[in-house]
């Protein structure tokens, strides 16, 4: 491909040879199994929780359409270039800065997330341990037991962790299922489903539930060209997105709310202790949480690795330190600042798309043969990326979460659409006043 000047033959490694290249079939199931996860459930539950059924529907479809909206364009960037995200973002960042700002991003999200899964994770075990044998774990104790053997796994390889896979994630969506018929027959049915109204103490806006929504997928919709960059072309990788993303998610969060307003609980580790197969459900909760936060860490570590230049054959040591971190989230109580998480991420992700959107979908008007990546910080797309999410934080609602930061709150429409919209922006402008001559 013309316009990789300045790559040297980095990039002829990392791309998708047309031989590879695979279709809808081949490609969607990946992440629709990967929907099917304990934190999709937890937001779900969240959700649920604060909203009304038609409203927590309402905020679960917006967000996950805002998503779509961008990772639609995401993913064609993906497969017209086959190039992974932390590669084909340098066009708008610069190499430079693509190396260093996606990698952190990518590996603060998915320690985030790590801890998040832990926690669900030691909560369900110690569940499971009292439930099967009337033996009191703490909670603490179970999270850094299985946050440490998610780790090990990620360091040193399990052969097994793969068809672990295969099971736990069919078993949690038979479970869901299962669950959600159980749980609406014994809550008083359909009618007091709909009916449902959050009590005044845990009821949340509607504008919050879009942004939980938005959070829970805001990363993926940023870096879903990661395994989308097969799609044969354009119209598959689209499709993989509406087809297959979008209705998986939206029926995971629908099931996760669901569960929620019938038992009246929002912790995902009781509701599925609460159903008459406590020990399937937790169990299929924790082998979960194994197979994909054993990924979240391997994630963090490569994407430290690649950008402190180390060789990612010897990436071992940073997915350590990073697993490490992750159980330090776990344990110092991450989960009770998920609210916070799922803010940051809806305000960061899509920030970070717009300014991809914005450099090859308007400024090279989607022409692959002028995709280009330069060395260096690319100045006009750093300060996109930073505006833009700025402007997603103040307007929506992070700050006002923050006792101290509260003064920087300005509510305003949705902070990831404007945060997107403001990046986007800001991208064409610095373009013209900086790059163009």
């Amino acid at each position: 491909m013309e316009g990789d000047q300045g790559t040297g033959g980095s990039l002829a490694q990392l791309r998708v040879k047309d031989g590879e290249r695979k279709g809808f079939l081949s490609i969607a199931p990946v992440p629709i199994g990967n929907m099917f996860s304990a934190s999709a459930l937890l937001v779900g539950a969240t959700i649920g929780a604060g909203l009304t059924l038609a409203d927590s529907l309402l905020a679960i479809v917006f967000g996950f359409g805002f998503v779509m909206c961008y990772m639609c364009f995401v993913v064609m960037e993906a497969a017209d270039t086959g190039l992974p995200t932390a590669a084909f973002a340098g066009a708008a960042l610069g190499r430079s800065g693509a190396r260093y700002l996606v990698a952190i991003i990518v590996g603060v999200a998915c320690l985030g997330w790590f801890g998040i899964q832990a926690a669900v994770c030691g909560a369900s075990f110690s569940l499971m341990m009292n439930d099967l044998a009337s033996f009191d774990v703490p909670v603490w104790a179970s999270t850094v037991f299985w946050g440490a053997i998610m780790v090990v796994t990620a360091v040193y390889g399990f052969n097994g962790l793969r068809y672990l896979g295969y099971v736990a994630a069919p078993l949690l969506a038979i479970i869901c299922v299962y669950g959600t018929v159980v749980s609406v027959s014994s809550g008083g049915g359909i009618q007091a489903l709909l009916g449902y109204v959050p009590a005044p103490e845990a009821a949340i806006a509607l504008v919050a539930g879009v942004n939980f929504a938005i959070g829970v997928i805001a990363m993926l919709g940023t870096t879903a060209g990661d395994f989308i960059r097969y799609a044969r072309d354009r119209k598959t990788a689209v499709l993989t997105c509406l087809a297959g993303l979008l209705p998986a998610g939206v029926v995971v969060l629908m099931m996760g709310a669901i569960m929620s307003i019938s038992t009246g609980e929002a912790n995902i580790a009781v509701i599925m202790a609460s159903f008459g197969l406590p020990a399937v459900g937790l169990v299929a909760l924790v082998l979960s949480t194994w197979t994909v936060n054993a990924s979240n860490v391997y994630s963090a570590g490569l994407g430290f690795s690649v950008m402190l230049g180390r060789d990612t054959d010897n990436r071992k040591s940073t997915t350590a330190v990073a697993g490490l971190i992750g159980i330090a989230f776990a344990a110092a109580g991450i989960l009770d600042h998920l609210t916070v998480f799922l803010n940051v991420l809806s305000a960061c992700a899509p920030a970070l798309a717009g300014t991809m959107i914005a450099d090859y979908w308007i400024v090279n008007r989607g022409d692959k043969a002028k995709f280009c990546i330069g060395p260096g910080f690319r100045a006009c797309g750093m300060i996109a990326f930073s505006v833009g999410t700025l402007v997603a934080l103040v307007t929506g609602g992070t700050f006002g979460m923050i006792p101290a930061l509260a003064f920087l709150d300005v509510p305003f429409f949705i902070g990831p659409v404007n945060g997107i919209v403001v990046s986007i922006v800001v991208f064409m402008a610095a373009h013209r006043l900086i790059e163009v001559r």
